[in-house]
């Protein structure tokens, strides 16, 4: 089926109490378990991209491996561009036909950080495509941008409120909760009283980010407070690296090319299945694409 808003798909999520996982994918063959992982599981999936991930491939090019993968199956897909804070990058996204874009302001003081969300957001609305919005800082490394944990600013219950009261029309929300891109280096220290208060009081789907390392348990309560999109993307990539020195282990001897692709193919495709269960998309495609 074509490639589908992210919006709706993540409103119904949040509604039945399941989350819809949103993997950075690498390349081709990386999009390819993504979209085959959730296949086999019948789930609605978020294929996200980088800002660098965009520099390597190309707009177009990542467009084309998307829509042809999602052409191929019954599922609902999105494409969603991840932190990115050049509109200029956000505007090739659009004209490319990704159906959901994030800009993250996160880094500058509350009323910069929504006024450059603004210029996004009616870039994004003009278009028919979703956005993403940050407010505070998430710990960790993603792309180039990197926060301490401990200096990580958790998101002001307020500020959410009129962020969201000013964007009403966010595809999805990303509050500092405290969790952190990357590996966790000590137990992660959610703030769930903090999420369950701003999905009260702005109704908005919640996107959960650093969700490499967070427990089943700690899933499932974000989960049923309101996150409806998971991002993984620190064990995607080492699920890729690993498929390619596993094979290299078991079979030094091994000289072709397309075994090691497989091989991440694989290891990749089983950690999409593995998340997708443990965020009960499971069998949810069809209500998803309903939604949608």
């Amino acid at each position: 089926m074509p490639l589908v808003p992210m919006k709706p798909m993540l409103r119904q999520a949040q509604a039945a109490k399941y989350a819809i996982a949103a993997f950075n994918m690498i390349d081709y063959n990386s999009a390819r378990a993504i979209v085959d992982g959730a296949t086999e599981l019948n789930a609605p999936i978020i294929v996200q991209v980088s800002v660098k991930t965009i520099k390597l491939w190309g707009h177009q090019s990542i467009a084309g491996w998307v829509k042809s993968l999602a052409g191929e199956t019954h599922i609902p897909v999105a494409l969603h561009l991840d932190h990115c804070k050049d509109l200029a990058v956000i505007q090739g996204c659009i004209d490319a036909g990704w159906t959901s874009v994030m800009y993250d302001g996160s880094a500058f003081p509350y009323e910069e950080n929504l006024a450059r969300t603004r210029e996004a957001y009616d870039l994004a609305r003009n278009a028919g495509v979703g956005l993403e919005a940050e407010i505070g800082a998430i710990g960790g490394t993603e792309d180039d941008k990197f926060v301490a944990e401990d200096e990580a600013i958790l998101a002001k219950v307020d500020e959410c409120v009129s962020f969201c009261e000013a964007l009403p029309d966010l595809a999805v929300f990303a509050p500092a909760i405290g969790t952190a891109h990357g590996e966790y280096k000590g137990e992660p220290k959610i703030a769930y009283d903090r999420l369950e208060k701003i999905v009260e009081l702005t109704g908005m789907p919640i996107a959960l980010h650093g969700g490499t390392g967070l427990t089943e348990a700690q899933f499932h309560r974000c989960i049923c407070s309101g996150c409806a999109k998971v991002n993984i993307s620190t064990m995607h990539k080492k699920r890729f690296i690993d498929g390619f020195i596993d094979l290299r282990g078991r079979d030094p001897r091994q000289k072709e090319p397309i075994p090691f692709i497989q091989a991440q193919y694989e290891a990749m495709k089983e950690d999409v299945r593995d998340m997708v269960e443990t965020f009960g998309g499971t069998g949810r495609a069809e209500e998803a694409a309903a939604a949608a």
